[in-house]
């Protein structure tokens, strides 16, 4: 596998290139009915819960502002994580999959380095549109999910954004063991 160093020497500016995948997310309606549900019949986790919310200012769906209230569940899962994502509130892009197909597979997500307009740029100049994007703070951060369902299978998640690595380094024991309590 290349080191960030060997691919920044040998892949164009300009095209697109996706590293190992970072993560594979499932749409769900309970986080934490699913994240129990793995835990117990899969031995999956730890688990780390949290809530994130995107004002209008930062979030966009198919290219207007939105804001939009997501609750996550995270798990390493050897190289990759696990996330589990349920909508709060306002968020389209999961009522529609599960809507149409249910809880299950919504993407697969992939840490990209440098900042979010370039590469949605990139991604834009090779004919894709993002479906969704929050923007962090620094609006060069953040992540996008790409409208690859056609092409790809599945929508493709771009995550620019150097921070959002956190749970890869989380001891995350107790917020499992918060999760296991209360399902009892």
């Amino acid at each position: 596998m290349l080191d960030q160093v060997q691919r920044d020497s040998i892949i164009p500016d300009d095209r697109l290139m996706l590293p190992g995948i970072s993560h594979i997310c499932l749409v769900v309606y309970d986080v934490e009915k699913t994240a129990r549900h793995w835990a117990d019949a899969f031995g999956v986790g730890p688990f780390t819960i949290r809530t994130v919310e995107t004002p209008e200012t930062r979030g966009e769906v198919r290219g207007e502002p939105a804001a939009f209230t997501l609750k996550f569940a995270y798990a390493q899962m050897g190289p990759f994580v696990l996330e589990l994502v349920e909508t709060v509130s306002d968020s389209a892009i999961y009522q529609e999959h599960l809507e149409a197909k249910g809880e299950g597979v919504h993407h697969l997500g992939f840490n990209i380095p440098g900042s979010l307009d370039c590469e949605l740029e990139k991604w834009d100049r090779a004919g894709f549109k993002p479906l969704m994007v929050n923007r962090r703070e620094l609006s060069q951060y953040g992540w996008a999910y790409m409208d690859t369902e056609s092409t790809a299978g599945c929508i493709l998640e771009i995550v620019c954004d150097p921070a959002l690595g956190w749970w890869q380094t989380l001891q995350m024991t107790g917020d499992f063991e918060a999760l296991k309590s209360n399902a009892k």
